[in-house]
């Protein structure tokens, strides 16, 4: 009897939480530029909506910075993750990804109206349908806890060995003889 495949689940809050952290960094990058072009290039709309695309996007990448704990627990966390991580944890509207997947698409409207901000609030709003995807399959957002290591006890250093390993010789069998 053949075996059966083994079937592998997909992460997918991980995938939205990498989806969505890009697209705040990219929404925050064309927050910049929409401020400074509505600054300086008399584009009148583009400034309130470049603060609002600035905000948001630091906003979002502060909830999105964190990772998610994996199902099976070896999820390896980013640097300086457990500020962020305890920020999180408090906040449970963001812990349900169909919460964070509706509020993240409802926010991320506003942005599609300008350039600068247009591809960070698509990449945001394809990172929603993640998070969609992924809370249909029951899945919800829970912080790394990291692991104890065991300490290490100098006392159990051993000495290095007497004699050397055993060496074969340099040349053996026919092929080497001349």
């Amino acid at each position: 009897m053949p075996s059966q495949p083994v079937k592998r689940s997909i992460q997918w809050g991980i995938w939205g939480n990498e989806t969505a952290l890009l697209g705040a960094y990219v929404l925050t990058i064309g927050g910049v530029i929409g401020i400074v072009g509505g600054v300086t290039q008399n584009f009148l709309f583009w400034l309130p909506i470049g603060i609002y695309g600035l905000i948001f996007g630091i906003l979002m990448s502060f909830l999105e910075y964190p990772r998610g704990k994996k199902s099976k627990g070896n999820t390896v966390s980013r640097w300086h993750q457990s500020c962020f991580s305890s920020m999180v944890s408090k906040l449970p509207v963001v812990s349900n990804y169909y919460y964070r997947a509706f509020i993240y698409f409802v926010v991320c409207l506003p942005t599609l109206i300008i350039v600068p901000t247009f591809l960070g609030s698509v990449c945001v709003m394809i990172g929603c349908g993640i998070y969609f995807g992924a809370a249909a399959h029951g899945e919800s957002w829970s912080p790394v806890v990291p692991r104890l290591q065991p300490q290490r006890t100098g006392g159990n250093v051993s000495e290095p060995p007497a004699q050397p390993p055993p060496r074969l010789p340099q040349h053996t069998g026919a092929r080497y003889a001349t």
